[in-house]
């Protein structure tokens, strides 16, 4: 097994994006970080693209850069073990990784006896595939296409919504920022207003890649969480990314969140794999 790395997404893209849209559902976070042109997020240092190969095939993959938790592909044992030996010295201070249960698992345990730091499993998750949907007839308001007036309040949602995600404030405020001005420049996000015109919420989506897309950033606003909006929000831009050419739609779920999840099967998302998110300090 041999362990190559890039800081270069469109080098990652050449040498490994056909590889990764073998399984666009299962691998479109690694494949939104090497195509959208907004898809490597604010960090510190240079961003660090993995894979891993077994003579001249591509076994596994994986996306780093600090302070975020690693996402990585299923691969074999054997291959999540190398990539945390190559890894460790490359990027000592990681601070997590995700992805495919099993391999997230050997990886996480490996990087624990090469470190000697504990990996805490945090935040087991279901990645969930929709390839189909069906709008609502009797919707309270409705959606409209955000703008720029709306980015400094769509941007403090994302925020919030991102609060869990062990990252610090300011690390928080630049991400949700990023992913809420690139979405209104490119006309991926919506807000939903009551039927008074109140914003009650915003969601966004990403870019179809291999067929598939991502919603992103749906949010309801405290004041109006018992409205149903959050799964109008989710069906809204579901309902466009399919009606605009996507194969299927992929969401994360966060298996604590048990409320959602019954929103999220109500869209007409249904359970594809077993994530896993492992904390190092």
């Amino acid at each position: 097994m041999r362990v190559h790395t890039t800081s270069s997404p469109d080098e990652f893209a050449a040498r490994v994006g056909d590889w990764l849209k073998l399984d666009p559902a299962r691998n479109n976070v690694l494949l939104v970080h090497a195509l959208d042109p907004n898809g490597v997020p604010p960090g510190q240092g240079e961003p660090v693209f993995s894979w891993v190969t077994d003579g001249d095939d591509i076994v596994g993959a994986a996306f780093a850069r600090l302070p975020y938790r690693m996402p990585l592909t299923e691969m074999p044992d054997d291959a999540a073990r190398e990539l945390a030996e190559h890894l460790v010295t490359v990027l000592p201070d990681l601070e997590g990784v995700a992805g495919a249960a099993a391999s997230a698992k050997v990886f996480a345990a490996r990087w624990a006896e090469l470190t000697g730091k504990t990996a805490h499993s945090e935040r087991d998750q279901w990645l969930m595939i929709c390839t189909e949907t069906d709008r609502p007839d009797d919707a309270p308001g409705g959606p409209r296409m955000s703008t720029q007036d709306d980015l400094e309040t769509v941007a403090e949602w994302f925020m919030a919504g991102m609060r869990d995600s062990g990252l610090p404030p300011e690390q928080i405020a630049q991400r949700a920022r990023q992913l809420a001005g690139g979405q209104i420049a490119g006309e991926r996000q919506i807000v939903w207003e009551d039927a008074d015109g109140t914003p009650v919420g915003a969601a966004g989506w990403g870019l179809n890649i291999a067929g598939v897309i991502r919603p992103a950033g749906v949010f309801v606003s405290p004041d109006h969480r018992s409205g149903g909006y959050a799964k109008l929000l989710l069906g809204e831009v579901t309902a466009r990314a399919l009606e605009n050419g996507a194969d299927a739609c992929v969401c994360t779920h966060f298996l604590k969140y048990e409320s959602m999840l019954a929103v999220v099967e109500k869209v007409g998302y249904r359970r594809l794999a077993d994530f896993t998110e492992y904390r190092f300090d």
